[in-house]
């Protein structure tokens, strides 16, 4: 499955916003980031899927998130952070609880792909790996193909 490169993902604008709320400064970064990475995706012939989650995570902190992803479809999740963190993870899990992808690279734009053979639940767990001031927020959007 093709991913695309963290300055892929940076170098566009607009396609799926999240949801304009109350926003601080961090949330709003986070919110602008999913939105660049949602033009790179348009692009590249991926749509919205439907997920989104924003949160915040203190330094060395773990969260998990569950996403229902649908059969023979190509699905993109890709993870964002504000700028006081440089290190953001993303592992995704099978309902039994297997790994069935992961990026775990020393960056702060992770992306996991699958394409399941049936629809399914499936977890996302969240490393918030380096965050210089607690809390960092962070964002995940799901892209389809």
């Amino acid at each position: 499955m093709r991913r695309f490169s963290t300055a892929s993902v940076f170098g566009a604008a607009l396609l799926a916003a999240v949801p304009a709320l109350a926003q601080d400064e961090w949330e709003q970064q986070v919110q602008k980031l999913i939105e660049r990475a949602g033009e790179s995706y348009s692009e590249n012939g991926y749509h919205y899927g439907g997920f989104t989650r924003t949160g915040s995570l203190r330094d060395g902190a773990t969260e998990r998130v569950t996403v229902r992803l649908g059969s023979n479809v190509d699905n993109q999740l890709v993870g964002v952070c504000d700028t006081d963190c440089s290190d953001l993870d993303l592992i995704l899990l099978d309902s039994d609880g297997d790994q069935v992808d992961s990026d775990v690279a020393d960056d702060d734009v992770p992306i996991v792909s699958l394409r399941p053979s049936r629809d399914g639940v499936y977890t996302i767990e969240v490393r918030m790996i380096d965050c210089d001031e607690n809390p960092c927020r962070y964002g995940i959007q799901q892209f389809i193909k």
